[in-house]
């Protein structure tokens, strides 16, 4: 998925202060773009080697040392002429001896985000796993190192471009220009037939894929095509196939927006502080509708005076990617209330924050060729209109990607890419109990099919569970044995939701 947030250690606006606080929280963000958080590592490189190793050269990602690779594929995969991309991948070598014959496959998010960027910030979270495997991280095509369809729409360092919900028709068409790409061909099932080619190359007999928000439906269509090459999975904020991008972001968005309103009304100190929460923003974004509000900001690096624009939808937008982690929620309150009173400089700072890690770490153009082939043609104007009517989140964010799909050459998705997945390889699939945007809801629908699966709601997390508690360690468990036989869940119990901030000073004890 994609808008993804996560706090720095206390709410910021203004100032250069303002944006030391972005800048240290950048690595956090590029990780909560899959919902996943960060540690420190600097593992050594064992010298095991696979076959299909003798390419690889030693490489640094940001302190952690790997061994880095490209395997060349046909851009078209059908015609198997013309252009042919370089994918490129990042190999974390065991540290065994002998290390097992199947490695791990990290499948990063978005669509769009690089895996190569987020080995750094994996490697402490899967160092169990790599006691006995190899783990991969494989850019896929159109993101990355490999053949990145990147587009820059808007000035990051732009106040007001934080808070647009329209794409730039005539940058769209400028990019799709310049781009060296068939944007058509940039879909999940070349990705799926892609992961093939790059596990034959390595020569590792099976994998066992750990996916991330789309990175899990880029997962399953894998177990769909080559369950024979596949020991395990796991599925962390599960996108199935059924799931449409954009359009279903709409009730589960409101959902999660429920959730954090009965939380509040729980809460002895929340309820004190904040009585009315849920009509005070019901009437805010009223207002909003109405007539936009316009405020004076302090643009966060250089400390300058700025007039900005709030709208509605806009609005919208910025709630709804707060939601995505249960950290960066806990400032909800305020900032409804800050934005009431006509100060927007906190909201400012969040969005800028989340802006630069999108810049970063996600490929736009991805996004599109993945969301405007296989999801936007599944949306029909009737459920458009019951979803946006139920829902906080309003219809344009849906209606301006169709718009962006118009502009941009996509394929048109084989029938069965949404059909349900039916496997019997060991899964097991995570969901946040809060999850605004992949939340338990579709973790369940893809148990279904999957025989030898196991659903795990993990309390309090909002979208994606990786890093939280003792997950790690139960990955790694399931990773070892291959089945979820006896693996032990109960230690995900005791979390909870992290309380509401009452004000700027942060939340009670």
């Amino acid at each position: 998925m994609v808008w993804f947030s996560r706090p720095g250690s206390r709410i910021v606006h203004g100032g250069s202060a303002a944006w030391r606080e972005i800048k240290r929280a950048r690595r956090l963000l590029a990780m909560a773009l899959v919902g996943l958080a960060c540690s420190e590592a600097n593992p050594e490189l064992h010298p095991a080697g696979v076959r299909g190793a003798e390419g690889l050269e030693r490489c640094d990602l940001k302190g952690t040392l790997a061994l880095c690779g490209q395997t060349s594929v046909w851009e078209n995969r059908e015609l198997e002429s013309g252009r042919r991309i370089q994918l490129h991948y990042a190999v974390l070598r065991s540290y065994s001896a002998s290390p097992a014959r199947d490695a791990v496959f990290f499948l990063a998010g978005g669509p769009g985000q690089s895996a190569i960027t987020l080995a750094h910030d994996m490697a402490p979270l899967l160092e169990s796993v790599r006691r006995e495997r190899d783990i991969v991280f494989l850019d896929q095509r159109g993101t990355g190192q490999s053949n990145p369809l990147n587009c820059e729409l808007a000035d990051p360092n732009d106040p007001n471009e934080q808070f647009r919900t329209d794409f730039n028709q005539n940058k769209l068409k400028q990019c799709v220009a310049a781009l060296d790409a068939d944007t058509t061909q940039y879909t999940t099932a070349a990705a799926v037939a892609d992961l093939e080619d790059v596990r034959k190359a390595l020569g590792y007999e099976r994998v066992n894929l750990i996916g991330a928000s789309y990175g899990t439906r880029l997962a399953l269509a894998y177990a769909r095509e080559h369950s024979s090459s596949l020991r395990s999975m796991v599925l962390d904020g599960v996108a199935p196939p059924q799931l449409r991008l954009f359009l279903d972001f709409l009730p589960d968005g409101q959902r999660a927006l429920d959730q954090a309103f009965d939380y509040c009304e729980r809460n002895v100190d929340c309820n004190r502080s904040y009585p009315s929460l849920r009509q005070d923003f019901a009437a805010l974004m009223a207002r909003l509708e109405r007539e936009p509000l316009i405020a004076k900001v302090q643009h966060p690096e250089t400390g300058e005076e700025l007039e900005l624009t709030l709208t509605a939808d806009a609005f919208a937008s910025a709630v709804r990617g707060m939601l995505y982690s249960a950290e960066v929620s806990q400032l909800l309150p305020v900032v409804i209330e800050q934005v009431a009173d006509g100060k927007l400089d906190a909201l400012l700072t969040q969005a800028m924050l989340v802006s630069h890690s999108v810049q970063e770490t996600m490929s736009l153009g991805l996004l599109l060729s993945v969301a405007c082939a296989e999801d936007l043609p599944r949306v029909s104007d009737a459920e458009l209109a019951e979803y946006s009517n139920q829902s906080f989140l309003p219809a344009s964010s849906v209606t301006e990607i169709r718009k962006a799909c118009d502009v941009w050459p996509h394929a048109i998705a084989d029938a069965k890419a949404a059909e349900p997945v039916v496997s019997d390889v060991p899964t097991l699939l995570l969901s946040g109990e809060l999850d605004p945007a992949t939340p338990p809801r579709w973790a369940d629908l893809t148990l279904d099919g999957l025989h030898q699966g196991l659903h795990l709601v993990v309390p309090g997390q909002g979208h994606g569970t990786l890093s939280v508690g003792c997950v790690p360690n139960l990955v790694s468990r399931f990773v070892r044995d291959g089945n979820t036989q006896g693996l032990d869940t109960g230690c995900v119990e005791g979390l909870k939701r992290p309380h509401f901030f009452l004000d700027l000073l942060g939340p009670r004890p």
